[in-house]
């Protein structure tokens, strides 16, 4: 099913957990403690580097600078995650493998891509993942949808350009969505179509 409905989310409860941790880390890390603090677990290119503080290329996935971004992670989080955790051809441990790997591939693009003060934070990678799967749905099961769904990818692309937004962890997390997408999803479902 491509489409979401509020009965799927019933059976989203690994989207349901991400979101609440995310959440969770916000008001731990943006609003109880110091700054300093959410600067420890956010990605820092010229730590992980020099320091070898590899924890970076994780931890940042679960945070986010405002509510605003918190807001529209969360948002796109719950539409494109709940719309692949309800997706039967796909497991959950399929799927929790998708969000975190395209969120590492888009960090580690960061950490090579963006000048090495670069400090970055938040899912985006990881959603952008997301967006990649339901891309490959689309194009899948109701391929009139296809316009649209490009259309989307290319607004999403394209917004990624503005100040303050870090485009390579979208693109390579879009990349990555769309290789564990071909893995998982697709090569399964055309089996299943051509027997």
């Amino acid at each position: 099913m491509i489409l979401l409905d509020v009965e799927n989310l019933k059976d989203a409860k690994i989207t349901l957990s991400l979101i609440f941790f995310n959440i969770l880390g916000y008001f731990i890390f943006n609003i109880t403690l110091p700054p300093d603090y959410l600067l420890f677990f956010a990605q820092i290119n010229r730590n992980i580097i020099y320091n070898f503080e590899i924890w970076r290329l994780v931890t940042p996935i679960f945070l986010h600078a405002d509510l605003m971004h918190l807001f529209s992670n969360m948002f796109a989080l719950l539409l494109f995650g709940a719309t692949i955790e309800t997706n039967l051809k796909i497991s959950k441990m399929q799927y929790l493998s998708i969000y975190f790997t395209s969120g590492l591939i888009g960090n580690i693009f960061s950490l090579f891509f963006l000048p090495i003060d670069s400090i970055s934070l938040g899912a985006s990678g990881a959603i952008f993942g997301l967006i990649g799967v339901v891309f490959l749905m689309i194009a899948t099961e109701n391929r009139s949808l296809l316009p649209f769904a490009l259309i989307y990818i290319a607004y999403f692309i394209t917004a990624s350009f503005m100040p303050g937004i870090n485009i390579w962890a979208h693109i390579a997390g879009l990349l990555g969505g769309l290789l564990g997408g071909y893995i998982f999803y697709y090569r399964k479902n055309r089996y299943e179509i051509s027997y």
